[in-house]
């Protein structure tokens, strides 16, 4: 038997999928500010899986699940023991994630993009981790409901983590959920800011 079959069934497993998609962006959405500033780590492990899905294609063409782990690693070690290279890379690779998937063939805009919003992370750390991991928890419940409409699977988003954004803007209304969802996370992030800062 093959030591991934249980891996496979997971991954075309649409109602494991889900749960994980909506719980993991719920979590994410609405307090994912806390949780970069306590479990940095862990946020470094899903940033890098997605920067080795980028890496993988640079250097070998084509996606590989041992980059994407590896990545993942490193950067969990990197965005604990060094949390400012860790607010610059979360803005790095979000910003590139997200233009990429809306203009993949303006590769030069994607990366000047990017590193603009590593550096404005630095700057403006706490707006911006709120925007970014309230708009990324939106894009995981949105990734939801299309895998619950199209079928598509989980291979298809690691394969191609910006199927996911693809996804969020593919129909109206799918964008509209992902818009009103991150809204509401921005709004109950910053009302968690704000009673802890009372407090």
């Amino acid at each position: 038997m093959n030591s991934f079959t249980w891996l496979n069934e997971l991954l075309y497993n649409p109602v494991f999928l889900v749960t994980v998609l909506v719980f993991g962006g719920m979590v994410v959405g609405f307090t994912g500010y806390k949780l970069f500033r306590f479990y940095s780590a862990a946020i470094g492990f899903a940033v890098g899986v997605i920067l080795g899905y980028y890496l993988s294609l640079f250097i070998f063409s084509e996606p590989s699940f041992l980059t994407y782990f590896a990545a993942g690693v490193v950067m969990a070690i990197a965005f604990g023991l060094f949390y400012r290279a860790g607010l610059f890379l979360t803005g790095v690779v979000a910003g590139y994630m997200f233009l990429s998937s809306l203009l993949p063939e303006k590769q030069l805009y994607c990366y000047v993009f990017a590193v603009l919003c590593g550096i404005l992370v630095l700057f403006l750390e706490r707006i911006m981790l709120i925007l970014i991991t309230a708009f990324l928890g939106a894009t995981a419940v949105t990734a939801a409901v299309e895998i619950l409409v199209s079928g598509i699977t989980g291979y298809d988003f690691l394969l191609d983590p910006s199927n996911v954004f693809s996804a969020t803007f593919s129909s109206l209304s799918l964008f509209l959920l992902w818009f009103v969802l991150g809204v509401i996370g921005i709004i109950t992030q910053l009302a968690i800011s704000r009673e802890e800062s009372e407090g």
